[in-house]
């Protein structure tokens, strides 16, 4: 059974074992630490701790912006070798993005049910719905990356710049919702 203790400054939680001389969250001196109850079993416990999701989580979420940021570079840049390598690199990013979609929501919804026993939640509905707009609109960016005429059409071109910034907006709001699920109690 593992020794918790909880930093009483910021709420860290950590084993005794794996404390050393300071929290190693917010630097306070170790003895500010109090015992602490975990109120998640060792079951439950375990696949949290892998932080699948967090992890899983940054690679749309970077890639979304990267993609708003190169459409924009592709957009206002003259037309040279260069701005086609961007512009290759932008069509890849678009034909892999919804792959990292797939997995971000799928290991969202396996960690929500791991810590909340359920998808019902306001906050948990939210990210659902975001998570699930977030995929369509990386199916339309798949969709234009994937088209012949997305080289050279200005239209194809703004729309995918569009598209890119309301993933990178979705991106946004659900690391957002998902800072502050970080706040919430979880049940036993």
């Amino acid at each position: 059974m593992d020794d918790f203790v909880r930093c009483k400054a910021c709420g860290y939680i950590t084993t005794r074992k794996r404390l050393g001389t300071v929290c190693p969250a917010c630097g306070v001196p170790a003895k500010i630490f109090e015992a602490y109850k975990h109120p998640l079993s060792a079951a439950r416990r375990i696949p949290l701790d892998l932080h699948t999701h967090p992890v899983a989580v940054h690679f749309p979420q970077a890639f979304c912006l990267i993609l708003f940021l190169l459409s924009l570079a592709v957009a206002m840049l003259p037309e040279h070798h260069f701005v086609r390598d961007l512009y290759s690199t932008q069509k890849v990013l678009a034909l892999i993005l919804p792959f990292f979609v797939l997995l971000s929501f799928a290991t969202g919804l396996y960690d929500a049910k791991l810590r909340f026993r359920k998808w019902t939640t306001p906050f948990l509905q939210k990210k659902i719905f975001l998570g699930g707009l977030l995929f369509f609109i990386s199916l339309a960016l798949f969709g234009l990356a994937a088209s012949e005429q997305s080289a050279h059409s200005a239209v194809i071109r703004i729309l995918f710049t569009l598209l890119a910034a309301g993933a990178s907006f979705c991106g946004g709001l659900l690391g957002w919702i998902g800072g502050r699920l970080l706040d919430a109690k979880f049940p036993g």
